[in-house]
């Protein structure tokens, strides 16, 4: 035609301009992005009609010819949390995911599985576990694709939540009630996430971009082993515009006894007893322009105690009377976002937090106490290069400065302390690429300097091509580093009467990691309906590697290892739409991890090679009725030698395979929500998790080989009103 014609439209979702949205015409590489007011401009497809298309929505605008006047499309992103900083306040910037394999999880998904806390909403996928890590404080810890609970971050809304001694009890604690949705980027993430990561991170969200249409909730749950919980979310919107957030959470057993929380007859409690309080406040405000202002304060408060059903005072303990573990823990923080919107597409954005974590446990004769102020700055400005929207820009400075107080004390005479003052600085800048909706990278890199090592570089990069439609591959590879946290990561190992040994001076080494992996999704048509495949591989080689040493009987070790240590996984997921009413997904993982110890290569022990697991859906038309059946399948775990111990307390080499079933049924009417669940029906339970349950006082004692669920069959109830 020799004349070069082209559509001009706006997009739009909830009546605001959306930009950095991918756009195209449908079966075509014809695409392009939205620019800071929304606008698109895109050639003329080949033929008409033809339907537009953008990321991260299913919906696709018709249309006919060529029109004569601007196009005009609202759409409903769905609710989306980065692995990076959010420069706007009113969409989040949807690029980054475009090269950064992000899965997102939304509230309906996170309450599937019967939970009261983010630690137990993972029953459904093998990509996360998250397992008991000993047998008498019942903390649960996160392992994304086999790797260790430190090495995939936690954060929410971009702040640290799981960062210095807080990091083993920040999931525990955050209930499901409180989060609106959550994101996990697969592989070394972002540079702008921080200098860890190697397996990836875990954002959380408790606020959403637009208003819920259920500003208030309130959540009760109760299991059968005797553990209560109420949970409120509140949410108000002020005459001026201001967003207020008040979110609560207690909770308790009230009862100890052996019927509820003894199920193997051992004589020990299975899960520990608590007393829980927990409180976060928000103001958010928002400007005409863009900008947005947001200050939080939070409090937590928690004593537990487990050992012997008979253990009930410090004194039983002191008299030897009867084994027992009882700890306090509080944590204060409170965090400041500033953000602003300026001309031409560029940001500007500001996040403080400070905390102060204390903890003091008494697990036996063992003692550990800790106290951890602890601060942390973000400045990261955002723009387009040369007015471009298909390349941008983020440049930012970031530091933390923390107080390190330690005490432990072992009871075979073991007594040391840690008083040591960090300090963290660093700048990053990251490169964003898109130059059509087939492709896209992501180069970054950070230079952080730690006041006692020194220097720290941390290259990046992503890559992301979509071959089609229906398809895409993303590559990533980077580096990170972080310092260790030994006594903290290595805490269930106090659940025992092990020979402590630490190999540290006053400060761990640091460990440093290589990581990468390749991620691909595709989507096929099986007779009508759509499945959804997609695998994943990780790799990491960390370099002087944090490592607990429990291959020797009666003995700890934590040190750095000179050589190096390899995390690999791989994860393969499928989902299948079987019916307009059931959705079936099935998750394989293989797991890996290799240390150096004692002269040759050896299998990270409590860790299960292979894991399964395997979930159906059903849900009415209605939405009134669901049921969940979950599947959960772990493999055999290499157990540490135990040759020393007499006959009558010694384990096998390796544990039996085993499986966990999970039912749920949900019930929805009006603004009440109720569940009815029970847990581990086949009844499945470890045997003997705890070593010489009868003799706690003696050197075999040992409750911390934790590799399967102790209790049996449980029930919960959980009733969630809205209005």
């Amino acid at each position: 035609m020799g004349i070069w014609l082209q559509v001009i439209g706006f997009l739009f979702q909830g009546g605001t301009a959306a930009p950095g949205v991918r756009i195209w015409w449908e079966g075509t590489t014809i695409g392009t992005i939205s620019d800071t007011g929304g606008r698109f401009i895109l050639q003329v497809p080949p033929r008409f009609p033809a339907w537009l298309r953008c990321e991260l929505s299913a919906e696709s605008l018709q249309v006919e010819s060529l029109p004569d006047t601007f196009l005009v499309w609202e759409i409903n992103l769905p609710t989306f949390q980065l692995a990076s900083q959010t420069i706007s306040a009113e969409v989040e910037d949807l690029q980054s995911p475009q090269s950064i394999p992000v899965v997102s999880w939304n509230r309906t998904t996170l309450t599937s599985a019967p939970c009261c806390n983010l630690s137990e909403a993972f029953e459904g996928t093998a990509l996360v576990d998250a397992v008991f890590s000993d047998g008498a404080m019942g903390v649960r810890q996160f392992r994304l694709f086999g790797f260790e609970p430190a090495h995939s971050s936690i954060l929410y809304e971009n702040k640290p939540l799981a960062v210095g001694l807080y990091r083993p009890w920040a999931a525990q604690f955050l209930p499901t009630l409180w989060v609106q949705s959550l994101s996990i980027a697969k592989g070394v993430g972002s540079v702008l996430s921080g200098h860890e990561g190697t397996a990836g991170h875990i954002q959380v969200q408790y606020l959403s971009s637009q208003e819920s249409s259920f500003p208030r909730q309130v959540e009760a749950f109760a299991r059968s082993t005797g553990e209560f919980f109420l949970a409120t979310r509140l949410e108000r919107l002020s005459r001026r515009g201001d967003r207020y957030l008040l979110l609560g959470n207690v909770g308790w057993t009230p009862f100890q006894s052996h019927a509820l929380q003894d199920h193997n007859a051992d004589g020990f409690l299975d899960i520990p007893l608590f007393r829980h309080g927990h409180l976060l406040v928000r103001r958010l405000r928002r400007d005409s322009s863009g900008g947005m202002s947001e200050v939080d304060v939070e409090g937590l408060y928690e004593y537990r105690w487990g050992g012997q059903v008979s253990f009930r005072s410090k004194e039983s303990l002191e008299e030897m009377k009867a084994w027992g573990s009882y700890q306090g823990l509080g944590m204060l923080q409170s965090s400041l976002r500033r953000g602003w919107i300026l001309s031409q597409g560029r940001g500007v954005s500001v996040l403080i937090q400070g905390r102060s974590f204390w903890q003091k446990l008494q697990a036996g004769f063992n003692r550990y106490e800790a106290w951890q102020p602890i601060g942390w700055f973000q400045l990261l400005y955002s723009q387009p290069l040369g007015g471009d929207p298909l390349w941008r820009i983020h440049l930012g400075v970031a530091g933390r400065f923390a107080w390190y107080a330690e005490t432990l004390s072992t009871w075979h005479g073991y007594d040391t302390s840690w008083y040591r003052l960090e300090g963290i600085t660093g700048t990053f800048a990251e490169l964003v690429w898109t130059p059509s909706p087939r492709f896209s990278g992501v180069i970054g890199g950070r230079m952080d300097w730690h006041s006692y090592w020194g220097w720290q570089p941390i290259p990046r990069l992503h890559l992301k091509w979509q071959y089609t439609t229906a398809g895409a591959l993303r590559l990533s590879a980077g580096r990170t580093w972080r310092i260790p946290d030994p006594v903290a990561e290595a805490t269930s190992f106090l659940m025992s009467a092990r020979l402590w040994q630490l190999h540290f001076g006053k400060w761990p080494a640091v460990e440093r990691a290589w990581s990468y992996g390749f991620f691909w999704n595709h989507s096929f048509f099986l007779g009508e309906k759509r499945l959804r495949c997609s695998i994943d591989g990780v790799r990491a080689h960390l370099l002087q590697p944090f490592v607990w040493d429990i291959e020797q009987p009666w003995r700890i070790h934590l040190f750095s290892s000179s050589k190096p240590a390899l995390y690999q996984s791989l994860y393969a997921e499928a989902t299948y739409e079987v019916a307009e009413e059931f959705r079936l997904m099935l998750g394989y993982k293989l797991q890996e991890v290799w240390w150096y110890l004692q002269g040759q290569w050896v299998f990270r022990p409590l860790l299960p090679r292979h894991r399964f697991v395997g979930w159906l859906t059903w849900v009415t038309l209605s939405q009134r009725w669901q049921v969940d059946g979950i599947l959960s399948w772990y493999g055999r775990q290499r157990l540490p030698s135990t040759a020393e111990n007499d006959p009558l307390y010694r384990l096998p080499l390796s544990t039996p395979a085993y499986a966990i079933l999970t039912l749920q049924v949900t019930h929805r009417i009006d603004q009440w929500e109720i569940q009815i669940a029970g847990e581990n029906l086949n009844g499945f339970r470890q045997a003997r998790p705890v070593l010489a349950a009868d003799q706690p006082f003696s050197p075999q004692f040992d409750a911390s080989l934790i590799w399967a669920p102790i209790m049996g069959r449980m029930a919960t109830l959980t009733v969630r009103y809205s209005w």
